[in-house]
């Protein structure tokens, strides 16, 4: 594995092209590709040249900025390092003096519509290469430096019901704050989740000089935080649903005096926010025992379900833009394996007709069928999702 041989290695961040350089002494090495007692169920190690897209989405939230084309996520992938970038001369100009470069899991039109008074600019093809309820997530990474400027690994609600809105940073890095971490969950529209906030000071540790471990475990009972294997945030947070993840740096070029300080002309560019791998794992269940992956099989595949009354059988609308699905469609299924452990793949349901949307307008029920996604045809085996679509 590459990580035998790059523990630590890092590009040069004042010039694009520059030399590996030697490891830090600080570096938090690597973990191991398999934990006991999970299973991995995704992963990136960045080992190639170019963001996976059957893995990513490279693009952050392009359905808010009036030129789509800032939305392009500004990289760099070498000797299994991703390194998201900021140069003087970015073309990621968001709004208003904030430059940004991310990637993310799933897409939307409006997702992340936190704010009432804010209108989608586009319509956005929904699309998701991984959607998650409940694991442990890890990240081996390095951030940046510098007033105005932060790292960050968030999740987000994709929003299938607009109160499934909750927002959980997994970390906030601060440019002029380098020794801390800021992990935050907040509600939004979801009226069952609180505010919560941490951000503990590390005396030893330098986060844009060194790689660290951080990881983030998500059970039904609520939400928690690492570093390098120390617990640094817990809060109990009832999650019924679903989160996308989003990484991403910001370089605010006209913050002064704010929470990521002001602005320094006189750090470097090009910026950036280096990772070195990122993974996702689902606890196996007490009973069970883990499977080789060649003896992995699906158990069941939940149809999902949508129950409505019927004057709110209505078409999802985001800013004018219409779809050909109802409002608070799960855009997933629970799909269910012999090792006992459960994982969300997002399904291509087929647009309703007319006429079944006529038969919606009065009590009854209507099923539909989709195309699941993420899973190898091996797997899969052919099945497809049912939606059991109830109106009273």
């Amino acid at each position: 594995m590459k990580k035998n041989c790059l523990i630590g290695l890092f590009l040069a961040c004042a010039c694009l092209q520059g030399s590996i350089q030697p490891a830090s002494a600080g570096d938090y090495p690597p973990n191991p590709l398999e934990k006991e007692g999970y299973r991995l169920i995704f992963h990136d190690e960045f080992d190639g040249s170019e963001l996976d897209t059957e893995k990513w989405i490279p693009e952050y939230l392009p359905s808010w900025p009036g030129n789509r084309d800032v939305c392009t996520t500004a990289y760099r992938m070498d000797n299994g390092i991703l390194r998201l970038i900021i140069d003087k001369n970015s073309k990621n100009r968001f709004d208003n003096g904030m430059y940004i470069s991310g990637f993310m899991s799933a897409s939307r039109t409006g997702m992340h519509h936190y704010d009432p008074e804010k209108k989608a600019l586009r319509e956005i093809e929904t699309e998701a290469t991984q959607l998650n309820q409940y694991g442990y997530y890890e990240m081996r990474a390095k951030m940046q430096a510098g007033g105005g400027v932060h790292c960050a690994w968030w999740l987000i609600g994709f929003e299938d019901n607009p109160e499934q809105s909750c927002e959980i940073d997994i970390f906030e890095i601060l440019g002029t704050d380098v020794n801390r971490i800021w992990s935050t969950v907040h509600s939004w529209k979801d009226s069952t989740v609180r505010y919560h906030t941490e951000h503990p000071w590390f005396a030893g540790k330098k986060l844009a000089e060194e790689f660290h471990v951080y990881g983030f475990d998500w059970t039904p009972e609520g939400v928690a935080v690492y570093v390098d294997g120390i617990r640094v945030m817990q809060h109990q947070a009832a999650i019924t649903y679903p989160l996308v993840q989003l990484i991403s740096l910001y370089d605010n070029r006209k913050a002064k005096n704010g929470w990521t300080g002001t602005y320094d002309p006189a750090i470097p560019y090009p910026k950036s926010f280096d990772i070195d791998y990122i993974r996702l794992y689902k606890k196996i269940p007490e009973g069970h025992t883990a499977v080789p992956e060649s003896d992995l099989r699906i158990v069941s595949i939940e149809p999902a379900r949508l129950e409505i009354p019927v004057e709110k059988a209505v078409l999802r609308n985001i800013d004018g833009y219409e779809t050909r699905e109802l409002v608070c469609t799960p855009s997933y299924v629970h799909v269910h394996y012999n090792d006992g452990t459960v994982t969300q793949q997002f399904v291509k349901w087929e647009p309703l007709t007319g006429e079944a949307l006529a038969r919606l307008r009065e009590p009854g029920t209507v099923i539909a069928s989709g195309e699941i996604t993420g899973l190898p045809a091996s797997l899969l085996k052919g099945e497809k999702a049912t939606l059991i679509i109830t109106t009273k």
